[in-house]
This record gives structure tokens, C-alpha cells and sequence, in this order.
């Protein structure tokens, strides 16, 4: 039974430690929301990883999704609070969206305080 915990933990934060971030402990310089999709956020840091159609510094989403609503939310709570925005983006090559296609498209984020 006790192996079978230390198993599970160990597992755990192994996957953890395995995963990185493409930005982490960020703030919020701007949001723009413009359009009917195009949302995009401009971070006080470099977002790594991106492909080359993206500049260093910003994240997109399609503000018009339920999931791209949860960002918009987040990414103005997180500059009105002077929150940290941690993420990823798609790093597929060519992966900028039609709407912003100068900006990495966003895949996960977290808020911190």
C-alpha cells in the first residue's frame, strides 16, 4: 500500500517537473480586444519557444470562444490585480492566427498572486 503512494507521488511530480512553461511570472502590459475574435495580451517578459511568425512579447485568442472569454477575464484581472500570467502557446510553425498573425496563439494559462 505504501509503495503504492510513493509511487503515485512520484509520478506526480515527475510529470510536473517535466513540464515547462513558455512564459512564467508575467505581468499584464495591455490587453486589446479588437474584432470579433482577435484578443491579444502584451507581457512585461519574453514568451518563449514561439514560431517565427510571432513577436516575443505577446499571446492571442479567440475572444469569441468560451475558453478565449476565461483569458479575457483572467488577462484583465491579472493587470488590474498586478497579478502573474504563467502559459504556453502552440508552437506549431505557421501556428498565428489569421486575425493577429504577428502573435503566438495561446494554450494554457494560469493566474498567480
Amino acid at each position: 500500500m505504501m509503495a503504492r503512494i510513493l509511487l503515485t507521488f512520484a509520478l506526480i511530480f515527475s510529470c510536473q517537473a517535466a513540464f515547462s512553461f513558455d512564459f512564467v511570472g508575467c505581468q499584464v502590459v495591455e490587453v486589446v480586444v479588437a474584432d470579433v475574435q482577435n484578443a491579444h495580451v502584451h507581457l512585461n517578459c519574453a514568451v518563449a519557444n514561439r514560431p517565427a511568425c510571432a513577436t516575443d512579447s505577446f499571446f492571442t485568442f479567440d475572444k469569441s470562444t468560451t475558453a478565449g472569454k476565461e483569458y479575457l477575464a483572467m488577462a484583465m484581472s491579472a493587470q488590474a490585480l498586478g497579478a502573474y500570467l504563467t502559459g504556453n502557446i502552440v508552437h506549431d510553425e505557421g501556428s498565428c492566427p489569421t486575425w493577429q498573425s504577428n502573435v503566438a496563439l495561446l494554450n494554457h494559462l494560469r493566474m498567480t498572486r
